[in-house]
């Protein structure tokens, strides 16, 4: 229950400041703006490192620090994924996603084994210490970052309006908005399934901690050697129909996860559900780089990445579903709806204009 708060507490303020930090994104210059956050950043930190240190951490010491870092935070995102098509041509704009998309990946397997390590070879608090100065050097690294487009700043505009003009482009650009609605039905039926894999791997596959790691890690090299796959086939293809290809196989491939009871099955299953997860996303994020207007950019960005923000809706639905119906079932049914409203919203909003 108390990580589950804790991921609530980091959640949120991507989920309400998401939007909104799109506005701040367009308006001021991104990569001053991604300096900052690196900076401001060390400050929650250094404060938990401090509270730490002195032996008086408390719980609620925590919460209010999550929330601290995850508002400072909620900018980042959008501003990183924004200034990429200020930084490399158009033609190359795939193999820029896709670069990015693999560093995340990677980041996200080596990391907590890397933060494993690292707390029994300098504690906690030196993991804390390490953490600041990487994000301080991060912050100077950025410095020598040079876009190829200067950012006019646009001080005279209205908060409230610039807010609904990056809305009212999502919902009158189809492709965009069916990649977006897809990102939200993902991350409410689809993105947390890596949270009951434990449970398949005791219950129904009935294998130890080797093969969890094998469950664990599948779907990041699939996501990672799908990339290879998109920059030989991403430019050929019809972007919005590779999209619709992704949301309609990835479902099907965890429904089918669900239903295998042999392991080496399984760990080819979740392969192609993590490879389904990270085409999607890096297709969708190329489509936004290319079609979005650079005025919008920030915003239809933010838009799009507040899908993360609804993960912790998704957990709460998938839980649902997997105590109701058991982890089997359940994670199927949920794969099942997001199968549905993809093929639904699709077909109403590029399917009749193809």
């Amino acid at each position: 229950m108390a990580l589950g708060i804790l991921g609530l507490c980091s959640a949120a303020p991507r989920l309400v400041l998401g939007a909104l930090s799109g506005v701040l994104v367009d308006r001021y210059d991104r990569k001053l703006l991604l300096i900052l956050v690196q900076f401001v950043s060390v400050i929650p930190t250094v404060i938990f490192l401090a509270i730490y240190i002195f032996g008086t951490l408390a719980f609620w010491h925590l919460l209010v620090l999550e929330i601290l870092s995850g508002s400072i935070r909620a900018i980042n995102p959008s501003a990183a994924q924004s200034i990429l098509a200020e930084l490399v041509p158009r033609e190359d704009i795939l193999n820029a996603v896709s670069l990015y998309t693999v560093g995340f990946d990677i980041a996200r397997i080596a990391g907590p084994s890397l933060g494993g390590v690292l707390i029994i070879w300098i504690g906690v608090g030196g993991c804390y210490a390490a953490f600041a100065v990487t994000l301080m050097l991060s912050g100077v690294g950025m410095l020598f970052i040079h876009p190829n487009v200067d950012h006019a700043v646009k001080r005279e505009q209205n908060l409230l309006r610039e807010f609904k003009e990056g809305f009212h482009y999502v919902w009158h650009a189809p492709v965009i908005l069916s990649s977006i609605v897809a990102a939200y039905t993902f991350a409410v039926f689809i993105v947390t399934y890596q949270s009951f894999l434990p449970v398949f791997a005791k219950e129904v596959l009935q294998v130890g901690p080797e093969g969890l790691g094998l469950l664990m890690a599948a779907p990041g090299l699939g996501g990672i050697a799908s990339l290879s796959f998109l920059a030989s086939v991403g430019e050929r293809w019809n972007r919005a129909m590779l999209l619709w290809v992704m949301t309609t196989t990835t479902p099907i491939f965890l429904m089918l996860f669900c239903a295998s009871p042999i392991f080496w099955l399984s760990v080819v299953l979740l392969t192609l559900v993590g490879a389904g997860q990270v085409c999607f996303r890096t297709i969708s994020r190329v489509i936004i780089q290319i079609e979005a207007p650079r005025n919008l950019m920030g915003r239809v960005m933010s838009v799009f990445n507040l899908d993360q923000g609804m993960r912790s809706i998704g957990s709460i639905v998938m839980g649902a579903s997997a105590t109701f119906f058991g982890a089997s079932l359940g994670l199927a049914l949920t794969a099942a709806a997001s199968l549905i409203v993809t093929t639904t919203i699709f077909y109403r909003l590029l399917g009749k204009r193809g």
